[in-house]
């Protein structure tokens, strides 16, 4: 039955599809040890095949199971598949594998038979399966999500109706979990000289006696009986302060009672020896509470991040040589530890495959953990996160364990060794002179983000920056600075105090570190000083990235992988950067899709003299920096002019407060106040308020700034990403959230008119994504310095069209009901103003193009415009795009490859899910057109829609690797060289046809070609 399910899911034929009865199926995934050991438990559920995708099992198959509740608990704890296929008698049962029906205690069901082919083959990788079940895939309804909202109530009430301290309440907690983990791996415990396994309910019994809780966490903490280590310790006294209903609401928890309630809770479907060592790290960000967490800075590191920097750093390590089992690594910052208990997993897994697990148990106990001895190490200002570290490195250890042995283990003392509870920037600390000695492999991290504002004292982290400074003075050389006292950049230097030559870091940053005005100065220092390898940004997914913190995190993430270069000899270096953009995957399950646009590699020394490029990195390509360049260099900017002219005053206008200034301003009083939401695009809304304080903290000097005619331009910026700006033609008030351009008389209008259109348009929209350091980055918003800093074309018909607008807008305003005549012609006006700065631009073609897709296809997918998700739709066959993208080549191409015996042309096989181009040169007697179209469907026929789709999953299984195909729907393309001619596949999306792709591509495959030497005639 099984197989048939295959077949009609269009399984069969593809290795993303693993079957566990087959002897070699762990060959062909990188799980995870945990993943590993789940999936060959035949006692719990016995799954039968996974559908794996980039690595990632996003369904499991199961047939005819025989205990339905158990292994529906083991799915919902594994916490790993989003899709549970079971076949019962002939019948198909879809399950969500991450949302638990409270009343049946089994999986919430998402369909059966009949919609069976909602989950085949394209239906996945595309995403379209995911997208029509979104709503079911939530994170709240997943394991950890709940079960933590449960300790956390608990959390709550030991602090403040219980008045246990937070690192008693911390401590208290973190050992029932550990009990919890014990009797749920059915581990044997020694406790008052009785050996047996215990239950849930035992524990809950032992919790109404104190004294006799404290003997058993005394017990668990012994050497000689228990399992040694510091494992969340609580000193008699400490303990003797709990009250005794504090351990009544621990059993509540443990019997299944919703603390925050009173009602029942899934407590009781809870595994805590399924559930994912991740889950520890959850824990740690409620540890340290939510009022600590955005001054700490500490947001707790996603799995998916950790993930993937491990496997580009310990894993490779480990893999470069056969026989390698040690990979010293620091984390300074290390929080829970996960990224110390991924490092010890891939070294324990290692030493496994090169040795076994050896016969005599204690032999393989005392070699892991001498592994983690040697090999982990962690520094952390917070206690909690110390503890909780340590106890997820002892979980660690555990899962390499089976009960038997794990009744005996002793866990090795860390504190201290490896684990120290300091500031990273204590240089005077002990553990300096430690760590120093241990010639680090990497040091790895998510450091704290928060910017040093308001202390009494000087932080410690700025007080080492100033000290490196002085220390590094030398001329010509770039002084040691951080921007705006931004901890995250002070971690990033200090890094280099541990490494040497081979030492190499990866690091979680603000991604407002590559970009903010103020950090100029680290930049050139970091560049100066470090090697970049790898910049991985993520602040186009900046909401998604760490959406299950306490309180989603606004600001972007981006990983820096760099070594310290004592030579400072950097420029030269390759750095290359990916940016990860939104998608169904990201959204829901973190698995990355980068567009063949998304990578890009560049020389460190133009970030150097282009510090713009930054930003042209995340969201264009080297297209759009030469572009950029040419305007910079044939154009002067906004400020620039008008400076020159010497007929304008450029100030923000009054602050109402500013400490303890006052200035006069009662001559104002009576002047019309125009306030900020007035203000519009080439227009401002008649407004009958009259400015009224006499006093305000501060106001220029010149009160000429307030009398007309006065370009006035918001703080903010448009959905779209133009400014906001229009000219007041009468005098008037306004604050500093607005900044004004005032001309010295009426002359001066038509200079304005323009610098209005230019602010307005959407070319302002293009160099706002591509170079501000906020818009798309972090807030959508524009500093007065970037505005009036871009190129600007001087026009007299971009003045007169403005003066149109004006009036139009006028016109719009005046009517109470929407006229769409006005309307009309405001659209048509706005056209011919953006026209006429592409004239004024000297756009080329290729330009043009540039500008068009940042407007009309990257801003509203980034910005979520109504109706973006067209953008993501599939072409249609014989679609003009199509055509257009196909041109490209021929224009490149067919002047050298075409003669009177010859052609160059272009098959373009078009599918629903798929499209690939050929190019190839055929003989003038096969010729009939340069683009020929190849679409086999039959209209209405759904079956056909599969059979084509095959047919290019066959083609390209045929050509390359076996995972070519999980490839094209993750990395967006697929490319190659055939004897007669080179193809491109990608998927049926609009975005990724477009012009502006289409010039990338054809420029690669001509460098390609001149590089192979290739000769198509």
């Amino acid at each position: 039955m099984l197989n048939d399910i295959f077949k009609r899911l269009n399984l069969e034929n593809t290795d993303a599809l693993i079957k566990l009865s087959d002897a070699n199926w762990k060959e062909k995934v990188t799980f995870p040890s945990r993943v590993i050991r789940l999936l060959e438990d035949t006692e719990k559920w016995n799954p039968k095949a996974i559908f794996c995708f980039d690595n990632k099992p996003l369904v499991l198959f199961f047939e005819n199971p025989e205990n339905k509740e158990t292994l529906h608990k083991t799915a919902w704890n594994f916490n790993e598949t989003p899709i549970i296929i079971v076949v019962e008698d002939n019948e198909v049962s879809i399950y969500n594998g991450f949302a638990i029906d409270e009343n049946t205690n089994l999986l919430q069901e998402l369909s059966g038979n009949e919609k069976l082919n909602d989950f085949n083959y394209f239906e996945l990788v595309t995403g379209k399966t995911f997208e029509k079940y979104r709503d079911d895939f939530n994170y709240k309804h997943r394991v950890d999500y709940r079960l933590l909202e449960n300790i956390e109530n608990t959390q709550d009430k030991l602090l403040k109706e219980y008045k246990c301290s937070r690192k008693t309440a911390n401590a208290l907690l973190g050992k029932i979990i550990f009990v919890r983990y014990l009797i749920d791996r059915k581990v044997r415990l020694n406790f008052e000289g009785e050996s047996k396994e215990w239950t849930n309910e035992e524990f809950c019994n032992l919790l109404l006696n104190k004294n006799r809780v404290y003997e058993f966490f005394q017990y668990l903490q012994s050497k000689d009986k228990g399992f040694n280590g510091d494992l969340f310790p609580i000193s008699k006294v400490y303990f003797d302060a709990i009250p005794n209903d504090a351990f009544k609401l621990i059993k509540r928890l443990l019997e299944g009672d919703d603390i925050k309630t009173g009602q029942k809770s899934l407590f009781q479907l809870y595994d805590f020896s399924v559930l994912p060592i991740e889950f520890i790290s959850n824990v740690y960000e409620w540890f340290i509470g939510k009022e600590n967490q955005a001054k700490a800075g500490a947001y707790y590191t996603p799995t998916f991040l950790v993930d993937y920097i491990i496997s580009q750093t310990v894993t490779k390590k480990l893999n470069e040589k056969d026989n390698a089992t040690s990979c010293k690594v620091l984390d300074p910052a290390c929080g829970s530890g996960i990224f110390l208990v991924e490092t010890l997993r891939k070294i324990i897994e290692k030493y496994i495959s090169i040795n076994g697990i050896s016969e005599d148990k204690q032999e393989f106990k005392n070699t892991i953990k001498q592994l983690a001895k040697d090999n982990i190490f962690g520094i952390d200002k917070d206690e909690s996160a110390v503890q909780v570290a340590i106890f997820s490195i002892y979980l660690t250890l555990l899962d390499y364990q089976e009960p038997p042995e794990i009744e005996t283990f002793k866990f090795p003392e860390l504190l201290n060794t490896n684990f120290f509870v300091a500031d990273f920037f204590d240089t005077k600390a002990g553990y300096n002179e430690k760590l120093k000695e241990q010639n680090f492999d990497f040091i790895l991290g998510n450091p704290p983000w928060f910017r040093g504002k308001g202390e009494k004292e000087e932080p410690l982290y700025v007080t080492y920056i100033n000290n490196r400074e002085k220390d590094e003075k030398s001329e010509g050389q770039p002084p040691c600075k951080i921007g705006g006292k931004e901890i995250a950049q002070a971690f990033l230097i200090r890094s280099s105090d541990f490494s040497d030559d081979n030492t190499e870091n990866a690091l979680i940053v603000t991604s407002k570190t590559l970009y903010n005005l103020n950090s100029v100065d680290f930049r050139n220092y970091f560049l100066h000083n470090f090697k970049i390898k790898r910049v991985f940004e993520l602040a186009p997914v900046r909401y998604e990235v760490f959406e299950k913190s306490n309180k989603k995190a606004v600001a972007p993430a981006c990983v820096l992988f760099f070594k310290y270069d004592k030579t400072q000899d950097t420029d030269n270096n390759i750095i290359e950067h990916i940016t990860l953009k939104p998608s169904r995957f990201f959204s829901l399950f973190k698995i990355f899709t980068i567009n063949r646009a998304d990578f890009k590699r560049v020389q460190q020394k133009k970030l150097k003299e282009y510090d713009w490029l930054w930003k042209v990195l995340v969201y264009g390509s080297y297209l759009d920096f030469n572009f950029i360049k040419r305007l910079k260099l044939d154009y002067s900017t906004i400020k620039e002019v008008i400076d020159i002219s010497q007929k304008f005053i450029l100030k923000q206008g009054l602050k109402e407060k500013d400490g303890n200034k006052k200035t006069d301003v009662s001559e104002l009083v009576g002047l019309d106040y125009i306030k900020t939401e007035d203000v519009q695009q080439f227009y401002i809304k008649p407004s009958s308020n009259r400015w009224k304080l006499k006093h305000v903290g501060y106001c220029y000097k010149d009160r000429a700034i307030f009398k007309a005619p006065i370009l006035l331009i918001a703080g903010g910026i448009s959905a779209s990403l133009q400014a906001v700006s229009a000219i007041s033609y009468t005098d008037g008030v306004y604050k500093s959230s607005l900044t004004g351009i005032k001309g010295i008389d009426v002359n001066t209008i038509p200079l304005l008119r323009m610098i209005s259109g230019i602010l307005n348009s959407l070319y302002f929209a293009y160099i706002n994504l591509m170079t501000f350091s906020s818009s798309g980055i972090e807030r959508e918003e524009a500093h007065d310095e970037e505005k009036l800093d871009i190129p600007f074309p001087k026009t007299e018909s971009v003045s007169t069209i403005v003066k149109n607008l004006e009036k139009l807008h006028v016109e719009k305003f005046q009517h109470t009901l929407e006229n769409p005549i006005v309307q009309d012609a405001i659209n048509e006006e706005y056209d011919k103003l953006n026209n006429a700065i592409y004239n004024a631009l000297s756009l080329t073609n290729e330009e043009m193009t540039l500008l068009r897709y940042t407007v009309d296809v990257t801003i509203p997918i980034q910005m979520r415009h109504k109706g973006f998700e067209k953008l993501l739709f599939p072409l249609k066959y014989k679609e003009k795009a199509l055509a257009d993208y196909a041109q490209l080549f021929l224009n490149r191409f067919q002047a050298n490859l075409s003669n009177d015996k010859r052609k160059f042309i272009v098959k373009i096989w078009h599918t629903e899910q798929i499209i690939g181009m050929f190019f190839k040169v055929i003989p003038i007697d096969e010729y009939k057109d340069d683009v020929v179209w190849i679409n086999n469907k039959h209209k209405d026929d759904t079956s056909n829609k599969q059979k084509d789709a095959s047919g290019i999953l066959r083609f390209l299984i045929k050509i390359g690797s076996s995972e070519i195909t999980d490839k094209l729907f993750v990395q967006k393309d697929i490319r190659g060289f055939e004897k007669d001619y080179f193809y491109i596949f990608k998927p049926n999306e609009k975005r990724l046809w477009h012009k502006a792709i289409g010039y990338l591509d054809v420029n690669e495959f001509a460098d390609a070609i001149l590089k192979a030497g290739r000769d198509m005639r």
